[in-house]
């Protein structure tokens, strides 16, 4: 006779695929590493953030799915689900609740040759709030450190991003396997939002 398990399926909650947008998180973590590039050596600044549960109050756009893929139409794009009046139907975003995010690292150039690269870098020091100091017009950029930035709440762009894997990259083309993920493009404050103590972030941890 079959056991009864602890397990349990509720057909009511169906899976939700990630769309790209503007979602509100907070930073959890931040690491640094040296790296020698064409560019000279650079400082790469990597962000952690975990969507905070106010996602719940935003939308996304349903899309018809056959499990996790998307239905394509003969041209090859994705087909909408409709709603009674003729427009796209739209669904919670809150299944990205407590979601860790990670971005691709924000480059900070060392030598001055290649100063106007540390564009993006910059950018983000001011979108955080972080002050630079100025002289005759020229920015002398600070390094972020945990104490800075973990726990402050902050606006993620997401962006969808296609990858080979390490395995089949030496491969022809057509052999490749190509996955999908998702990256955070660009920070900015979230001016409302609440800053989480530390206590906090150890509770809010989402694994």
């Amino acid at each position: 006779m079959a056991k009864t398990l602890n397990a349990t399926y509720d057909p009511s909650k169906k899976w939700m695929p990630i769309e790209e947008g503007k979602y509100p998180a907070h930073i959890t973590g931040l690491s640094t590493r040296e790296m020698n590039t064409r560019a000279g050596e650079a400082i790469i600044v990597n962000l952690t953030y975990v969507v905070n549960e106010a996602v719940s109050e935003y939308e996304q756009p349903l899309w018809e799915m056959d499990g996790y893929d998307y239905v394509k139409d003969s041209s090859g794009n994705r087909v909408p689900v409709m709603n009674g009046n003729g427009e796209q139907a739209t669904g919670s975003c809150s299944h990205l609740e407590n979601r860790e995010l990670k971005d691709n690292g924000f480059f900070i150039f060392t030598d001055t040759s290649s100063a106007s690269k540390n564009s993006r870098y910059f950018t983000l020091l001011e979108n955080l709030g972080i002050q630079c100091e100025d002289t005759d017009g020229i920015k002398r950029l600070v390094l972020l450190e945990e104490e800075d930035v973990v726990g402050k709440p902050v606006h993620v762009t997401v962006k969808r991003e296609q990858y080979v894997t390490a395995a089949t990259k030496d491969l022809p083309l057509e052999q490749q396997d190509k996955r999908t993920t998702f990256k955070v493009a660009n920070v900015e404050l979230w001016k409302d939002g609440p800053t989480l103590s530390q206590e906090e972030l150890e509770e809010d941890v989402p694994f």
